[in-house]
C-alpha cells in the first residue's frame, strides 16, 4: 500500500457481505433524533448507508468512486442523496446532520486537508449530533504513505476537544486488509457528540 494505489473495485468485492460497521451500530445508541445522516466515503456495498436508511434517516452519501454511485442507484429510496465527489472537496452544510459516519474513510484524506475537512464535518452536525469514525494512528503500517493522514493520540484528542467524547478507543494489532494482505493496524475508534 505504501506506494501502490488502492484497488477499490477489489475492496468493494471483498467487503460486499460485511454487516454494518459495529462502530456505527454502537453510535446509534446515542442518537436522539433520526432526521438526517451523512455517510462519508460510503464504500461500494453501501452497507452503512443501507443501515442508516433502515433506521429512518434521510441519508446523504459522499464518495468519489463511480462504482459507489452505481451501487447507490440500485437502492430504491426517496430518502437517499448521492454526491460523486471527493469528500475533501464537499461543501458540508452547517447544522444539518444528526449523525455523521466516516467509517475508515477520513485517513484517506491528504494530511493538508484533513483538519479542515474534520472541522467542516463537526460544523455539519446539529447540536447533540453524533460523529463516528476512525483516525489512523502514527504507528500504522501505512504511515509512510504521504497521501494518507496519520495522527498521534494527542493530536486526535486535540481535534475532539470541542466535543463530548463518548468513545475513544485506541487499537494496535496485527490484522489483514479487506483484500487479505497482512497489515499492522493503529486505529482510533471514535464516537463523539457535538456540544
Amino acid at each position: 500500500m505504501n506506494n501502490k494505489s488502492i484497488d477499490w473495485e477489489n475492496y468493494f468485492e471483498n467487503t460486499k457481505s460485511y454487516p454494518p460497521a459495529p462502530l456505527l451500530v454502537k453510535a446509534m445508541e446515542y442518537v436522539t433524533i433520526k432526521n438526517k445522516a451523512i455517510d462519508i466515503g460510503g464504500g461500494g456495498t453501501l452497507k452503512d448507508t443501507k443501515y442508516l436508511l433502515s433506521q429512518g434517516f434521510e441519508t446523504t452519501i459522499i464518495d468519489k468512486e463511480k462504482a459507489v454511485e452505481d451501487s447507490a442507484q440500485n437502492i430504491k429510496s426517496n430518502k437517499l442523496k448521492f454526491f460523486l465527489t471527493d469528500f475533501a472537496d464537499f461543501d458540508f452544510p452547517q447544522n444539518e446532520y444528526d449523525i455523521a459516519a466516516a467509517i475508515y474513510s477520513l485517513p484517506f484524506i491528504h494530511s493538508s486537508k484533513f483538519a479542515g475537512v474534520f472541522e467542516s464535518i463537526k460544523k455539519s452536525l446539529v447540536k447533540n449530533g453524533i460523529f463516528c469514525g476512525q483516525f489512523f494512528g502514527n504507528r500504522d503500517e501505512w504511515h509512510l504513505n504521504k497521501k494518507l493522514t496519520f495522527v498521534t493520540k494527542e493530536e486526535a484528542q486535540s481535534m475532539l476537544a470541542d466535543m463530548h467524547v463518548i468513545l475513544f478507543d485506541e487499537k494496535e494489532f496485527e490484522g489483514k486488509t479487506a483484500d487479505g494482505h497482512p497489515k499492522h493496524w493503529h486505529v482510533f475508534n471514535i464516537i463523539t457528540r457535538k456540544i
